[in-house]
């Protein structure tokens, strides 16, 4: 007689995690295979392009069109993503404490074992290391707000050149 072994909390997320971005990726394969880049389906707004002149695209049924598909594309996509980051949400709550807790025992554990001069260097480790990642959180924002700062600059130079495109045309 075999055994049957429940499976644990991590094997059930990772597998939900799996399934999940399977279905996602798998009814847009075809449209993978044809598009000309593999740039994200939601794009960052700040990394957007100039957007078109108004007039240029409602007078454009073409515009039109692929707007009303993309439109229905993207809701489709959530209708199924959408319930799926729901299941993910339910398993986290269930396991997520469980696990915790195990976790934190296992922890407690390892360190009453350690002697206290190695505590110590933990925990100054840990200060250390604390201060590094507030170093590093603040350079990483430094150099998005540089970066932003550009993006607009560029949006600002190309709307401008648009507008002195669109006034001698006219």
């Amino acid at each position: 007689m075999r055994l049957q072994k429940t499976p644990s909390p991590l094997a059930v997320l990772a597998l939900v995690a799996t399934v999940s971005i399977l279905a996602i990726i798998a009814p847009g394969l075809r449209l993978v295979a044809a598009a000309p880049s593999r740039e994200p389906l939601r794009k960052d707004p700040t990394t957007q392009p100039t957007p078109e002149p108004t007039q240029a695209s409602s007078a454009n049924p073409q515009v039109k069109q692929l707007d009303e598909q993309l439109q229905d594309l993207r809701a489709k996509f959530h209708s199924q993503l959408d319930p799926l980051q729901a299941q993910i949400k339910a398993l986290r709550d269930q396991f997520d404490p469980q696990i915790k807790s195990l976790e934190d025992q296992r922890h407690t554990l390892i360190e009453q074992g350690k002697p206290p001069e190695v505590q110590q260097l933990d925990e100054q480790e840990r200060a250390e290391l604390a201060r590094l990642d507030d170093q590093e959180k603040a350079a990483i924002e430094k150099v998005r707000q540089e970066f932003a700062e550009q993006r607009k600059d560029i949006r600002e130079k190309y709307q401008k050149e648009i507008k002195e495109v669109l006034a001698n045309k006219h």
